[in-house]
């Protein structure tokens, strides 16, 4: 009888932790998945800040130990998910377990989030390396929450698309009505800005999504009636699909609960 020794014992103990700890990640129950998720708003503003010439010139050192050390950590939980692959659900065992994770879409996404760490060799003046720290974010992705968020804007998107395609097309007929009439009334006055009814568009999407730039602004008095017309109009371009959306979105959050209720009773019985 071959006997395990007690190290590789704790080893496989410690290993099966870790995995659990990973099947719990997606349920939002796991320290591990928490801790993860407090160092990807760390390093999420820490790349932020490093574009900001001033505070890297001041705390230039601490900023960039700081990042070393989050970068760090997040090549270990790289290589723990790597490690713990092989037992979980889906994936074979031993190496070939491992490459299968390697090669799923949020593995390679992680990979792309350690270039910073991995190729740190190249210097602060590789803007496109910092920018890439913020690839770091997306990881959010794994949070149950995230995933329950999107679920349920598919479904108010999917259920109410018809709805939806209502108002995209009421928002293409008073952008383009907008944009022309403004063209008639506004272009000989102001060529540079309503000079066609191209130019007129720019205006007409500032106005409609009440942004209003104020780069272009109508002068004459036919051109300030339509204007005020426009952007009264443009109140229900911005309206009308968030109220869609809303509904949708309170639809599949009831139908969530109902799901989850049923679910608890059949397991209750």
């Amino acid at each position: 009888m071959i006997r395990v020794p007690n190290q590789a014992r704790s080893v496989k103990k410690f290993r099966l932790l870790l995995a659990k700890q990973l099947e719990e990640e997606a349920h939002g129950k796991s320290v591990f998945g928490k801790i993860v998720a407090v160092l990807i708003g760390i390093s999420a503003v820490l790349a932020v800040a490093l574009t900001e010439q001033e505070y890297e010139h001041h705390l230039s050192q601490a900023l960039r130990s700081l990042d070393l050390a989050i970068g760090v950590a997040f090549l270990g939980e790289y290589a723990i998910r790597l490690w713990v692959a092989p037992m979980q659900k889906g994936y074979s065992r031993g190496v070939k377990g491992a490459l299968q994770y390697a090669l799923t879409p949020i593995a390679v996404l992680d990979l792309l989030a350690l270039l910073p760490i991995v190729v740190g060799v190249i210097g602060s003046e590789f803007y496109l390396l910092r920018i890439a720290r913020l690839l770091r974010i997306a990881r959010a992705g794994r949070s149950s929450k995230f995933k329950t968020s999107i679920r349920h804007f598919n479904y108010a998107i999917s259920s109410r698309w018809q709805e939806l395609q209502i108002a995209i097309v009421y928002a293409g007929i008073l952008l383009l009505s907008s944009s022309t009439i403004m063209y008639l009334v506004e272009g000989n006055a102001q060529p540079k800005f309503f000079g066609s009814i191209p130019r007129c568009l720019w205006w007409s999407v500032s106005t409609i999504s009440t942004v209003g730039y104020g780069d272009a602004i109508p002068i004459t008095p036919p051109g300030k009636v339509v204007a005020g017309i426009t952007a009264i109009l443009g109140i229900a371009v911005v309206a009308i699909p968030t109220g869609i959306l809303a509904s949708g979105f309170s639809e599949s959050i009831s139908r969530s609960k109902e799901e989850n209720s049923e679910a608890q009773n059949k397991g209750n019985q």
